[in-house]
């Protein structure tokens, strides 16, 4: 596949029953600005306006924005192939785990051929999450899902009495990943996608607990320069973002994001004024950003 080529993005949502999940699949397809395929379990589960229906054909659901509703009745393979195969296919394709899954055995389908992986998003139930936890027949199930993520989303805030505790848990079973809080599901879509104003990257996770370091240059940077200066980044960097020029292909800008390890790169939708030159955005713990974090690329 060539660079100009793009993957299709895959986001896997997880969290156990009652966490939002569906609710976030609901505000994904009312409020995504991009044409999005939404994967998920049951389509009685989902409350669709009426309005936004176009057409229903089997086991999807087409939306007048542009977005489609699957369901996963002939699971995930299956699934996934058809939207691959859909013209126009998605730019990006928002899967639900069941309940009780384990997420990080769905995000393994990220990795066919014509997908990458974006990240894991894990919804938790603020209100209940620390029942959850001292519950012997469901707390190892929530903690192998939050231990799983690149992105908490501590959903139902407005029903916390103590969010500093809770957090702190959260970060007990997963120091690596990104914790946002929301309510009603309603997560910040740049957050959840990636934004590709990379100067606002990460502003909705709680940024006073956060560093953010910004890089600049005009010169394209090489592949093996950019992967080496991954590997050497410092696991204090949970999260980075930006657009590229690469030497392989310096007409083409290339989004790259980084969550936790996991990091991909993809071609920029076309647009009257692409960014020039490379734009890189870190993101990590107050004071722990070290200052020649972008040895490498300069």
């Amino acid at each position: 596949m060539s660079l100009s080529q793009a993957a299709i993005e895959v986001t896997v949502v997880g969290g156990y029953l009652g966490a939002g999940k569906t609710t976030l699949m609901n505000h994904i397809l009312t409020e995504s600005k991009d044409p999005v395929a939404v994967l998920i379990n049951d389509f009685g589960d989902i409350n669709i306006d009426s309005e936004l229906i176009q057409s229903v054909d089997g086991n999807s659901i087409a939306l007048t924005n542009g977005c489609i509703c699957c369901s996963l009745v002939d699971g995930y393979v299956s699934a996934l192939e058809e939207l691959r195969c859909r013209e126009p296919r998605p730019k990006r394709i928002i899967v639900e785990a069941s309940g009780v899954a384990d997420p990080a055995s769905v995000a393994a389908y990220g990795h066919a051929p014509g997908f990458y992986l974006n990240a894991v998003v894990v919804m938790v139930d603020g209100a209940n999450v620390m029942e959850q936890l001292n519950d012997s027949l469901v707390a190892q199930t929530v903690a192998v899902q939050i231990a799983t993520a690149d992105l908490i989303a501590l959903n139902k805030k407005d029903l916390l009495s103590d969010f500093t505790t809770v957090r702190n848990e959260l970060k007990k079973l997963n120091a690596e990943a990104l914790i946002t809080d929301c309510t009603n599901s309603e997560i910040d879509l740049d957050l959840l996608f990636g934004s590709e104003v990379v100067t606002k990257a990460a502003v909705s996770v709680e940024m006073n607990q956060f560093d953010s370091r910004s890089h600049r240059s005009d010169v394209p940077i090489s592949r093996q320069a950019l992967t080496e200066w991954i590997e050497r980044l410092p696991d204090e960097v949970q999260r980075a973002k930006g657009v590229l020029r690469l030497d392989e292909e310096p007409q083409i800008p290339m989004v790259f994001q980084l969550v936790g390890r996991r990091w991909n790169l993809r071609a920029l939708a076309e647009r009257k004024n692409p960014p020039l030159g490379n734009q890189i955005v870190v993101v990590g713990p107050k004071g722990l950003v070290p200052e020649d974090w972008d040895v490498g690329l300069r």
